[in-house]
This record gives structure tokens, sequence and C-alpha cells, in this order.
């Protein structure tokens, strides 16, 4: 597990439900070891619906409503401390670079040490986004020392697993949360298969959770 030594951490997610998918177990192991989770939104996932970008502009501030409820439910499971919405848009976080300096604000309001962000490479364009934002907002706040990087949409090369037998029932809890997408996709079932596959890797544990984790140096010479 990680050390409890370092306090605050801050979990970015680029949707509704990607810190829950990518990383609920550990998040609910570090709140309980006294670890003050919080969790950073850069959208409302206001295009998580059918029609996508078909939708009306009703039907995405509905869909925006649910999801943000979605999400505060999922975080009281994961025992997260605050939970912030930087208000970008659905599938265009690469558009909208001034969101590197809320994420820097945030970074140094909330005095983080850690910080939980999708990987670079994972497959989905806002999860992409969200990574190179946080590159441009350490290099405005540089006083993070860790990052640990997840995975949702594509395995990423792994240097740390976290068993979370003990609360995959808890992660199981904060999946159920987002119902308007999981009568989309089953994404109950494909999340914790990840979590089974992980623990390959992590032979004491059934279900586990993968994380690229390295220091500020390593973070920029990502490629």
């Amino acid at each position: 597990m990680p050390d409890a030594c370092q306090k605050l951490v801050l979990v970015l997610a680029p949707h509704p439900d990607d810190e829950t998918f990518g990383c609920g177990g550990t998040m609910r192991l570090l709140a309980e070891s006294g670890v003050a989770v919080d969790v950073a939104f850069l959208t409302r996932g206001e295009l998580g619906q059918e029609a996508g970008f078909g939708a009306s502009l009703e039907a995405r501030r509905e869909t925006a409503e649910c999801r943000t409820r979605e999400a505060r439910a999922a975080c009281d499971v994961l025992g997260v401390r605050e939970v912030l919405f930087l208000d970008g848009a659905d599938s265009r976080l690469a558009d909208q670079p001034q969101l590197a300096t809320s994420i820097a604000n945030t970074l140094e309001a909330g005095g983080y040490q850690r910080v939980f962000c999708p990987w670079q490479h994972d497959s989905h364009e806002d999860h992409r986004a969200t990574f190179a934002l946080l590159r441009r907002a350490v290099e405005m706040q540089p006083a993070v020392t860790q990052f640990w990087l997840y995975e949702v949409w594509k395995p990423l090369p792994a240097t740390t697993f976290v068993p979370i037998d003990r609360t995959l029932a808890t992660k199981r809890l904060a999946i159920e949360q987002y119902q308007s997408q999981l009568t989309q996709l089953n994404y109950r079932e494909a999340f914790l298969g990840l979590a089974a596959y992980r623990s390959l890797f992590c032979p004491s544990s059934k279900f586990a959770e993968a994380f690229l984790v390295c220091d500020r140096h390593e973070l920029f010479n990502l490629s």
C-alpha cells in the first residue's frame, strides 16, 4: 500500500466514473488509512449517453446533472473528502488549455503531495488530454512530488500493483452508483475483471489495481 505519511492526495478524473474504474479500490484504502483523498472532475460527462454529440443542449444538461449526482454518491462510498468540478467540456479537453491553470490552482490550494491521473496513452482522447493538462499544471505548480498514473481504457506498463481484496466490495458499490453508464455498457464486470487480471502480477491477492508511479522528472520524460 502507498505510504500513509503522504496525507494529501488529488485524483484527476476526466469524467465521472473514471476515478472509480481506475483507482477506486486504492482510493478507499488510502481513505481508510487516514489519507485525505480529493477528486477533481475535469468534465461532468454530459456526452455520456447514446446520442453523444447528437444530444440536445437540454439532454446534455440533464446528463451532466445526473452524472454529477452519481459522482458525488460514488465518492461518498469511496471515502472522498472533497469533490471538485472544473467544468471542462466533455470530449473536448484537448481544446481547453486553460484547464491547466485550473489544475495548477487546485494543486496550490490543496497542498497535495500526490496526484492520480490517467496515463499518457490511455485510449480515450480526454484521458490523454488530462495527462497533458497535468504536465502543464505541474510546470506552473512544481510542489507535487509523486504521480500515480492509472489505467481505464488501455492497460499501462505498471510499476506498482495495489491489492484491493479488502476494498473490492466498496469499489463494486461505487461502480453501482453510475447507473446512467451501467445501462449502456457492462462496466461492472469489465473493471472487476481487470482487477482480477491485475492480481496475476500481485500473487498475494485476487484483485489488484495497477499504476505507473513516477516523480516529477520522470513525468516530464514519459513519451
